[in-house]
């Protein structure tokens, strides 16, 4: 159950990372899959003492740890960036 929760939140997280670029495309299964392939890890890494939902908190750890993100994981949020 709180896989499906950390999921979930990952996803919105993810959505309002990416979304950071004026118009972000809607998020499709594919870019879910590669986002949530790519970022779990660094989801548990950096943000997993946060609430298993999409907040401001959740939103501005991956905002705050970009930099910090695996290579695939960045590269797959520019990815979707570059979608939008």
């Amino acid at each position: 159950m709180r896989s499906s929760i950390i999921t979930a939140a990952l996803f919105a997280a993810l959505s309002a990372a990416a979304a950071t670029a004026a118009m972000a495309a809607p998020m499709t299964d594919e870019d879910k899959a590669a986002l949530q392939q790519q970022c779990a890890g660094d989801f548990t890494i950096f943000c997993a003492g946060l609430p298993p939902e999409d907040g401001p908190e959740t939103q501005a750890c991956f905002q705050k740890n970009m930099a910090k993100l695996s290579p695939g994981c960045q590269n797959a949020i520019q990815a979707y960036k570059k979608k939008g």
